[in-house]
């Protein structure tokens, strides 16, 4: 028997408008109602179930008959040949077993706790040079000063990217987020046509070198695996790496050092004990996740809450809502570096969980360890502004002064 298409409910449909710059500011009260009034919602517009409990957010993750292929990437924001479709055609993000499992071994053997670890001493020296000029110039902004280039320069260094290229890199990865909204201008689409046709020809160009000469570098010890990964595999999964390496990470100092800042007993907190550092790293996940949600596609029935899916329907799993889910969290809208058995869904779950997940937690671990220490007097200069996007959730700028 199939299942029917609920009616749509205006009511209900407006708690959910990406378009919103109220949204933008404010996801977490909407999500609040959306939860309360229909939790698995049929959304006519995007013609998808949002899902907002956590229960459910995290069943649907772990269920094998939720897929990632067959989706719309980027909801159909790119033309078929053009350089978005060419840059993205086997993201891991995008990709079901076994074709997934075969990829992620091979990119998986560079995220293993040994390698991450041994990464830690180069990223708390960065931080410290970081620290430095902020010591120095008695504040900044924070986004460009430190958010964006800690992680950009472990994966650059990662991926054997020179320091000259690190700024380019950076900047075309900024423009591939849009992407990821339902809504984007003409204009973002254009500029993410040209960033990945500039990456397509760099990667692939990088490669040709590191394949002719070696060095010790990831990209270098994944081009002997080519005999399980096709050429254009390897180059589009640097590339989702290299994009997903950093914007993530970037998106979650910037959201946790402000979490910290309007909440100055937790600040003291951290800057008294900083070994509660992992601790807080997973409380500023939970609390402003730097990815708002993922999709899923179902390939066959299937439950979700109280509503019946069939083959084909399309579910965004809403990952800002399930990590305020009181029936979760206690008091969530609360922010709480102490929280126990604090366990977001920031990075997803399941086969797909975000395979750079410990180099995310590690790199923000080493930067709030040291931080609040170094400057326990840091404050807000000025109210930062959000950018506009909905699935990548982050400031443009966060004046700080010390």
């Amino acid at each position: 028997m199939e299942a029917e298409t609920p009616s749509p409910r205006p009511d209900v449909d407006e708690l959910f408008n990406p378009r919103s710059e109220s949204f933008i500011r404010d996801p977490y009260s909407r999500y609040d109602r959306l939860r309360s009034l229909d939790p698995v919602h049929f959304d006519a517009r995007l013609n998808g179930w949002l899902v907002s409990r956590y229960a459910d957010v995290d069943a649907l993750l772990r269920d094998s008959a939720m897929g990632r292929a067959g989706q719309r990437r980027f909801f159909g924001h790119f033309d078929e040949g053009g350089s978005i479709d060419l840059a993205s055609r086997s993201w891991l993000l995008n990709m079901d077993p076994p074709d997934h499992t075969r990829i992620r071994r091979q990119f998986g053997k560079a995220f293993t706790r040994q390698r991450v670890e041994s990464l830690r001493p180069y990223v708390e020296q960065k931080v410290d040079v970081l620290l430095d000029r902020i010591a120095a110039d008695g504040g900044c902004e924070f986004v460009s000063s430190v958010a964006q280039p800690l992680p950009v320069a472990l994966i650059c260094m990662m991926l054997g990217v020179p320091e000259e290229r690190h700024e380019i890199c950076r900047d075309h990865s900024s423009a591939l987020l849009p992407l990821l909204d339902p809504v984007i201008s003409e204009a973002q689409q254009q500029r993410a046509e040209e960033a990945c046709a500039w990456f397509l020809e760099y990667f692939g160009e990088l490669a040709e070198q590191r394949r002719r000469d070696p060095k010790d570098d990831l990209l270098s010890a994944l081009l002997p695996a080519e005999g399980e990964l096709a050429r254009h595999e390897l180059i589009n999964n640097i590339i989702f790496l290299f994009s997903a390496g950093h914007e993530t990470t970037s998106s979650l100092l910037g959201n946790g050092l402000y979490a910290l800042l309007t909440h100055p007993d937790q600040y003291a907190a951290l800057a008294e004990d900083p070994g509660l550092a992992p601790e807080a790293v997973s409380e500023m996940l939970r609390w402003d996740a730097p990815v708002q949600y993922f999709g899923r596609r179902a390939t066959a029935d299937t439950k979700v809450g109280d509503r019946q899916l069939r083959p084909g329907d399309i579910v965004m799993g809403l990952v800002g809502a399930a990590n305020r889910d009181p029936e979760r969290f206690k008091d969530p809208h609360r922010f709480d570096i102490g929280r126990p058995d604090c366990q977001p869904v920031s990075f997803g779950a399941g086969i797909h969980y975000c395979i750079g997940a410990a180099l995310s937690k590690m790199e923000s671990e080493a930067l709030f360890a040291r931080l609040p220490q170094r400057f326990p007097g840091m404050r807000l200069v000025a109210e930062p502004e959000r950018r506009s996007l909905m699935a990548v959730r982050s400031f443009k700028a966060l004046d700080i002064a010390v």
